[in-house]
């Protein structure tokens, strides 16, 4: 039987402790739905520890005091996974950080870790300098912080989950959660995620959160830099972006990156933009009404005659096909 991905959850003064109970009871209860067992240690898909920068109680933002299960050690096997929960900070000072706690973090990062930050959690870890250079998400009021004392971190505060590598940031409760089902997927595959997703977040997501976890399962090989690009395209697909601008993204010439984009996706990168343009269409199909050429211009598409073609190509049938028959479907079925 596969261990369990090793996931610690940093807790120091003035961190939010509700959400770092959450993130923990979230991944626990991946497992349970996973075996639909209730036996947690039987059932366990992650082993969760709250860490410390002692074993010793610290304050959280509200007061509650938090026990870490253990002190952050710099010896021995590193965690698979760390989270930073988020933390709530006045002004926009650059954020201190412990020297064993940066020596940790670097230690777990190089050797594999997913770093996983939260709100003001993110700041946390942009002071560690292990953001620098990739793309992240946070409170929208840390913009003056990330400008002055982060400046070579891509900060995208209007962006509700950003993975970029293995460095993935959330801002709001759930997007937090969606980040939990990303961890599911990438260590334990679709199904096992969607399972989660279904229980954990079952309320109908705006599409920028859907669109990130209908193609979760494109994002599954190991080239980052690949998946930075999709999640580029996948932010402004209904823009008028190409794949030179996506190669750009990625940092990549486009003939190398063509090649590497199809060996990674399994599809080229022009079809993924209308993967993704046309899963936002169905969406817009399924709610409301109105012109077919109104939905093809919000989702991207220059004229209808080229939304109709990719709708078909993907899909098989018309866009007002599709409309019809998801129309039918909310119908209440007849009583006898």
């Amino acid at each position: 039987m596969r261990k369990p991905v090793q996931v610690s959850i940093y807790v120091d003064e003035g961190c939010w402790a509700g959400v770092a109970i959450l993130i923990k009871e979230l991944l626990v209860i991946a497992g349970t739905l996973h075996s639909r067992n209730f036996d947690l240690d039987a059932s366990a898909l992650f082993q969760i520890t709250l860490a410390g920068p002692s074993e010793a109680a610290v304050r959280s933002f509200t007061g509650t005091m938090i026990t870490p299960d253990q002190a952050i050690r710099n010896s021995g096997p590193p965690p698979q996974v760390i989270v930073i929960p988020p933390y709530y900070f006045f002004d926009a000072q650059a954020v201190p950080v412990r020297a064993n706690f940066r020596r940790w973090l670097v230690r777990a990062y190089e050797r594999g870790a997913i770093l996983l930050g939260f709100d003001g959690g993110v700041r946390v870890l942009a002071a560690s300098g292990l953001l620098d250079g990739h793309e992240v998400t946070g409170n929208l009021s840390d913009q003056k912080a990330f400008a002055q004392h982060y400046s070579p971190v891509r900060f995208s505060p209007h962006v509700p989950l950003v993975t970029d590598g293995r460095i993935v940031t959330a801002t709001g409760t759930a997007p937090s959660m969606d980040a939990c089902a990303y961890l599911v997927n990438h260590f334990y595959g679709e199904a096992a995620a969607h399972k989660f997703s279904r229980y954990t977040n079952p309320v109908r997501r705006p599409v920028y959160e859907r669109t990130e976890l209908i193609d979760v399962v494109l994002k599954n090989h190991a080239d980052h830099r690949i998946r930075q690009a999709q999640e580029f395209i996948e932010r402004h697909f209904n823009q008028d972006i190409s794949v030179e601008d996506a190669a750009r993204r990625a940092a990549m010439s486009l003939r190398n990156f063509t090649r590497r984009f199809h060996t990674a996706v399994g599809m080229t990168a022009l079809n993924y933009i209308s993967h993704c343009r046309v899963e936002h269409a169905k969406k817009m199909l399924e709610l409301r009404g109105g012109p077919v050429l109104q939905v093809a211009l919000e989702c991207g598409f220059n004229n209808e005659a080229s939304f109709r073609r990719a709708f078909h190509q993907i899909c098989e049938q018309t866009p007002m096909q599709y409309r019809k028959a998801s129309m039918m479907k909310k119908k209440p079925s007849a009583t006898p």
